[in-house]
């Protein structure tokens, strides 16, 4: 059942007030690494240490995961806001949008920023549809932090569009 417009603007409205970070999300295909940004990621459980990560299925980096079965979060500083326009600007498919970038390797080899607060290294357990959307449901297999700092908190209007 459709729901009217109003009701649509209202629900949109009040999921503006669902605070979560801004990541980026690396993987790789063989020696191809790629990443963009991505703000909808969240923890879903302790035991073992699970999170969950929104790929839009027209994303060049959405086939990526599901080839290699691992990705890693890059969770960037409240500083950074820089650097997820950066990765959420170009597609990976035609930009190496890690050149010029520090940036080392995880344990399961996915591209992690060498600059940014903490990162995860996950290995894909399972997936799920949400519309237009892959859930990736990633069981973190590593992980480091590499600073005191406030994470990057996810602000629509510093993005004009470019995040999904």
């Amino acid at each position: 059942m459709d729901r009217p417009e109003q009701d649509r603007n209202a629900i949109l409205g009040a999921l503006v007030n669902l605070s979560h970070g801004v990541y980026v999300l690396g993987t790789r295909r063989g020696r191809e690494m790629t990443a963009m940004t991505a703000s909808r990621v969240a923890q879903v459980s302790e035991r073992p240490p699970c999170v969950a990560v929104s790929v839009r299925d027209d994303r060049y980096t959405h086939d990526v995961i599901l080839e290699s079965a691992t990705f890693s979060l890059s969770i960037l500083r409240d500083d950074q806001v820089d650097v997820a326009i950066h990765f959420a600007e170009t597609s990976g498919e035609f930009y190496d949008k890690l050149h010029g970038i520090p940036y080392g390797q995880s344990p399961n080899g996915s591209p992690i920023l060498l600059d940014c607060l903490a990162y995860l290294d996950c290995r894909v357990l399972d997936t799920a549809r949400a519309s237009e959307h892959t859930v990736f449901i990633g069981e973190v297999t590593a992980g480091e932090s590499y600073g005191l700092s406030y994470p990057l908190l996810y602000d629509p209007s510093e993005y004009e569009g470019v995040l999904i």
